[in-house]
């Protein structure tokens, strides 16, 4: 019994796309599908999930060994937030505590919707590997916080993580119900941070000067299309990379390749990143959505899912690709100003805060302030994840000198804050030297 349980739990369940077959197999199960109808969308929820993380591995690998050889070649203590690659990092000495932590808060997260008086909070977080990453940072930053270290830690981060799920889509299930309706929520490490965008956006731009209504001259109005605009800014930024850690650097990368074409090839390796994870996204959601109308109607009346931020880009291309610009900005402000004041960390770029909270903070900031809200929002919020990666940055245990570190803005609006409250009370009581 002890083995069949141990095989569920570690073979099974902490193994998103199964993790969420499952989900999806219990959906249409419920909704007493056809079979072909419930295998159909049960072998695309796996094998969407199973694309768009191979969509993210392409996205890292194009990026990832440029970081590391700027880190190298101007030796400096650089650190380059990706969530995959430190979850990756953390999971080769941690991976037991990560995993009951991510089960333990799930079940809590799912005990919580049952509960919770208000039809707004009733929302299933299903973004897996992004409540993997949570779990994870919960492992690495709880025991130097609160010196706390087994049992006492997976229950802390279970609780920890289960309110963050249940209470924050509720951020976003009210902010888009103007342009998403009631159907779906927003379910990553963004809440906080479109609620933020929101705010910013109001405060410079029109709502009724809409991004989608901009009248591109000529040869622009492409740049409408994401796949474009990443192949034309992505090379851009990579030889802008490129350049900082010079030619002899970067030959030593691309052996017999030329060095230029070799840092273009990348910055398109990682649009190619970029459209693999969309079409895994949009198989995904076109699965679990209708899957999850089961669970929602039998177990869990009036709960929408909460999903990753690609499902609301299309909402708003344009302000999305505003967003993200405007968030390059910011990450290269921050990058060159921790090297103009010598600070003791150097956080570099981060595709993850750049793309994915930038296109998120952009459709936020287009629908509450138009083109102007977009790209304050993009920018603002950019500046202020990546300045937090400082301050976070050692507090992540094993993880701090690995050179990477968990990304998104709501790591630095809500759980920075959180952490050095609780680092402060384990300190007052003694936890803690």
């Amino acid at each position: 019994m002890k083995d069949f349980v141990g095989f569920i739990i570690y073979q099974i369940l902490d193994k998103a796309p199964l993790f969420l077959g499952l989900i999806a197999l219990i959906g249409l199960l419920l909704q007493r599908k056809k079979a072909t109808e419930v295998i159909d969308g049960t072998v695309k929820t796996i094998v969407g999930l199973l694309v768009l993380t191979v969509g993210s591995g392409t996205l890292l690998s194009s990026l990832t060994p440029i970081m590391g050889k700027l880190n190298s070649m101007l030796n400096i203590q650089g650190v380059l937030p990706a969530n995959e690659a430190a979850f990756g990092v953390a999971m080769l000495q941690l991976a037991n505590d990560v995993t009951l932590t991510f089960i333990l808060g799930f079940l809590l997260h799912l005990f919580f919707i049952f509960i919770v008086p208000f039809r707004r909070c009733k929302n299933v977080y299903l973004t897996v590997h992004m409540q993997l990453f949570l779990a994870t940072f919960m492992v690495l930053s709880l025991p130097g916080v609160l010196g706390i270290k087994g049992m006492p830690l997976i229950v802390t981060g279970a609780v920890l993580c289960a309110l963050y799920w249940t209470l924050t889509p509720a951020i976003t299930r009210v902010l888009a119900q103007q342009f998403v309706g009631d159907d779906l929520t927003l379910g990553h490490h963004q809440q906080a941070g479109a609620w933020l965008a929101s705010r910013i956006a109001r405060r410079v731009g029109n709502p009724l000067q809409d991004a989608e209504a901009l009248k591109l001259p000529g040869f622009l109005s492409m740049f409408r299309d994401n796949t474009l605009s990443l192949a034309f800014l992505m090379p851009l930024i990579f030889l802008g990379i490129g350049l900082s850690v010079g030619q002899q650097g970067i030959s030593e990368l691309s052996g017999k390749t030329n060095w230029i074409v070799w840092l273009c090839m990348q910055g398109l390796t990682f649009t190619a990143g970029v459209v693999v994870l969309l079409v895994g996204v949009r198989m995904f959601i076109g699965s679990v959505v209708p899957a999850f109308k089961g669970i929602s109607d039998r177990l869990l009346p009036d709960a929408v899912p909460a999903l990753d931020c690609p499902a609301l880009f299309p909402y708003s291309p344009t302000g999305a690709m505003l967003g993200f610009i405007a968030s390059v900005a910011g990450a290269l402000l921050v990058m060159g100003a921790t090297i103009l004041f010598n600070s003791a960390i150097i956080v570099f770029p981060s595709p993850i805060i750049m793309f994915f909270d930038g296109c998120t903070m952009g459709v936020f900031g287009n629908k509450y302030g138009g083109y102007k809200g977009a790209l304050a929002a993009g920018l603002i919020t950019s500046l202020i994840a990546h300045a937090g990666i400082i301050l976070l940055y050692p507090l992540m245990g094993p993880l701090f000198g690995s050179g990477l570190m968990f990304s998104n803005i709501d790591f630095t609006l809500i759980f920075l804050p959180l952490l050095y409250l609780l680092k402060l009370t384990g300190t007052a009581f003694g936890l803690v030297l």
